[in-house]
């Protein structure tokens, strides 16, 4: 109770945490599950399956901001957000790269050592197989 008699407002945030999907997602076809997934996961998935070659080398347009809004059918605005967290929480790291195709150096992200055991486990939770795109 407050102090003017009123009663506490209560937190109505999930109970899940972050990583967890909805109860509903398991029932569902891998098409739909894979867009049930929240979007800090899908993130996670797509850096992991496009890589930023570790050597400097040219990275894949796929790995910037507008790459993963375009593959996640996602706002770049939520997708921005969700990176600037996932950075403050050393899964992602940012750097700018020479992007294939682009003419300037653009910020680039990838997933440092704890984001690539992530990904690694949301890919097998969530039944996502394994990545389809080559390294470097």
């Amino acid at each position: 109770m407050r102090t003017d008699g009123a009663p506490a407002k209560t937190d109505r945030r999930s109970p899940l945490p972050a990583w967890e999907p909805p109860p509903s997602v398991a029932a569902r076809t891998p098409e739909t599950r894979r867009e049930a997934v929240r979007l800090s996961l899908r993130i996670l998935v797509e850096l992991h399956r496009w890589r930023v070659p570790p050597d400097g080398g040219t990275a894949s347009w796929q790995s910037t901001q507008q790459g993963l809004a375009q593959e996640l059918a996602a706002s770049q605005g939520a997708v921005s957000k969700v990176l600037a967290r996932l950075v403050a929480a050393n899964i992602v790291r940012a750097e700018r790269r020479h992007v294939h195709g682009l003419e300037r150096r653009v910020r680039v992200y990838s997933l440092t050592p704890q984001g690539e055991g992530l990904a690694l486990e949301i890919r097998q939770r969530f039944g996502l197989g394994p990545p389809s795109a080559p390294i470097g």
